[in-house]
């Protein structure tokens, strides 16, 4: 079974983010898909954390990469896409 991270790990505070400030619009349908193939697989992964932890969820991103389910790679290089997409919007502000 997939090990998750205690609750108080899992906000934005917990990874050094003020709240509000970290958190990137992501497509939620494509995040919950990830997650579900994800597991499939029997990689854990932290949906709300992605959004707000950028090492966590180039990490989760790039073990998908490996997998042999194309459905899963291809859904984690759409969300690298979206990913470097939002970090482009940031740096502007």
């Amino acid at each position: 079974m997939a090990r998750t991270e205690p609750a108080d790990k899992q906000t934005p505070a917990a990874h050094g983010a003020r709240p509000g400030s970290g958190v990137r619009a992501m497509p939620i349908m494509a995040m919950a898909r990830f997650g579900r193939l994800m597991y499939y697989q029997g990689w854990d992964v932290d949906l709300a954390r992605m959004c707000v932890d950028p090492e966590y969820a180039c990490e989760r991103l790039a073990t998908a990469h490996t997998s042999s389910d194309e459905r899963l790679r291809h859904h984690a290089m759409a969300l690298f896409a979206t990913y470097d997409r939002n970090r482009a919007l940031h740096a502007h502000h």
